[in-house]
């Protein structure tokens, strides 16, 4: 029996959960090729101050102590000089920029030197995000180029940062190359030292018709498709992406990272 080009089958809702049917709303979204880096956060050395004194004197008080944010100018230690006099001289030293302390090397009472560093400030509100990138992918990158960044002591925050350069030299032992990112800080909460998972955007197609990943699709599966369309099929392992199926209207199966 022959069946007409325009026929339709009509199913109510009882037909469509015996059949198993599932559907799924496309929309536009954005498609980006990443690879997959380890790295660590870093300051900014120029972000970095030490507090030291001039003069040679005896810890009178301490007014601020390792992790304590301060601001500039902030009075942080007070010296008492060993220059003559009734009573002897007392300076106020002040914070030279805003930031964290993050080393503190002195104790009160102890005697101080003009050599001695008395505290290390550094300001975080903007950090360095340091990936070991594989020699053939860095490449493909130049400045301006962004990836997002997930620093694991965040509970898997990711933040977007923007590639700067690259480091001096290359590990010759593991074939990789420090590309440098500038990654916006707030609250303080990226220390230096943490490790770090970036997705490196390599490139990046707009409305970009698609469903949400794993849609249901022929028989019903998840990441299935519908009858003429195919999935899209290229992903770089532990990105840790939101991610969706393109639905073109044909072509080769590949599968890209989707940022909605």
């Amino acid at each position: 029996m022959a069946f007409a080009a325009d026929t339709a089958i009509r199913l109510d809702e009882a037909g469509v959960k015996n059949l198993g049917i599932e559907t799924a709303e496309a929309g536009e979204s954005d498609f980006e090729e990443t690879a997959f880096s380890l790295g660590r956060i870093e300051e900014i050395p120029r972000n970095h101050a030490v507090l030291s004194s001039r003069i040679p004197g005896r810890v009178l008080e301490i007014k601020a102590f390792e992790g304590d944010v301060v601001t500039a100018g902030q009075p942080l230690v007070r010296l008492e000089s060993r220059q003559p006099g009734d009573p002897p001289p007392v300076v106020d030293f002040k914070a030279p920029l805003a930031g964290l302390i993050t080393s503190s090397h002195v104790q009160l009472g102890e005697p101080v030197e003009p050599d001695k560093e008395l505290l290390d400030i550094s300001d975080l509100s903007e950090v360095w995000a340091v990936a070991r990138v594989p020699e053939h992918i860095a490449g493909k990158l130049k400045p301006g180029d962004r990836a997002h960044i997930r620093v694991t002591a965040l509970a898997g925050e990711t933040l977007d940062g923007t590639l700067l350069r690259f480091g001096t030299m290359a590990d010759r032992e593991s074939g990789t190359l420090d590309a440098i990112f500038s990654v916006p800080n707030p609250g303080l909460k990226m220390r230096p030292g943490m490790r770090a998972e970036f997705s490196i955007v390599l490139s990046k197609r707009t409305n970009v018709m698609s469903t949400a990943r794993g849609a249901p699709g022929r028989s019903g599966e998840p990441g299935g498709v519908c009858e003429g369309l195919r999935s899209a099929e290229h992903l770089q392992p532990g990105t840790g992406e939101d991610r969706a199926d393109e639905r073109p209207p044909g072509g080769n199966p590949r599968r890209l990272v989707s940022r909605r």
